[in-house]
């Protein structure tokens, strides 16, 4: 109940600050654990997508933003998750993955943070260690133009543009080590997100494939995850922003 009522604040909200357009929304599993994965762009992102979606959504977001007035109240009412950035956050995880088992719909930027352009950055393992924990199937969302709703002032409610994705299953190939897992995972998400978005919105997916910059953060940060994991029974290292 009171979801639905945030969510119907946010709708006239974001109807009066821009016009958007939903390509896919048939896609989107009407019941079912569902782990569904977007590109970051402002911090307003998921208050579209919970508009769009048709069944409620529980968001992975960065524990400060629970501390903001309003939104903040609206998060901790809801049962939103809230993730410490930079550590080992088992409790985001457990939430998470509790969620996904009793059959809902977990909503998570694997970018962990918003680029200062609208160009899609190297992302983190944690969106890959819940899809394998989980067994839940991943939903690839893509969304530009949002950004320009606080940001650019050269037209009034600027055009968002969302693109929902098919579902599915990631597939690992045996013989993988788990850190090699998760960057695979993560880097075929991520490029079913990129393929869906402007080619000059792509940033470090921009061909096809995560560039060497941005394959050597991964690397980093899948490491991190795989030592975190052995130390907090396998629970990875996520870093989320709203």
């Amino acid at each position: 109940m009171l979801y639905a009522f945030v969510r119907a604040c946010f709708w006239v909200i974001t109807n009066l600050l821009c016009r958007y357009r939903v390509a896919g929304r048939e896609r989107i599993p009407r019941e079912g654990p569902l782990l569904i994965v977007a590109n970051h762009l402002v911090w307003y992102d998921p208050a579209v997508l919970a508009i769009i979606f048709p069944r409620r959504l529980w968001i992975m977001a960065k524990s400060e933003v629970f501390r903001w007035p309003l939104v903040g109240l609206g998060c901790r009412l809801t049962g939103q998750i809230p993730v410490h950035r930079g550590e080992s956050d088992r409790a985001a995880l457990e939430k998470a993955l509790a969620y996904l088992r009793q059959g809902r719909a977990v909503l998570i930027f694997p970018e962990g943070t918003v680029a200062r352009q609208e160009q899609m950055l190297a992302a983190h393992t944690g969106a890959a260690m819940l899809a394998l924990r989980s067994g839940a199937p991943i939903l690839p969302v893509a969304h530009s133009g949002t950004r320009r709703v606080f940001v650019g002032r050269r037209s009034w409610r600027p055009q968002v543009e969302v693109r929902i994705g098919e579902s599915y299953l990631p597939q690992v190939p045996e013989g993988l080590t788990r850190k090699l897992a998760l960057k695979q995972v993560t880097a075929d998400l991520m490029q079913r997100i990129a393929a869906m978005i402007p080619p000059a919105e792509r940033g470090s997916y921009s061909s096809g494939e995560p560039d060497e910059s941005s394959r050597a953060e991964m690397s980093q940060r899948a490491a991190l995850t795989e030592r975190s994991a052995g130390h907090t029974d396998r629970s990875p290292v996520i870093d989320q922003q709203m």
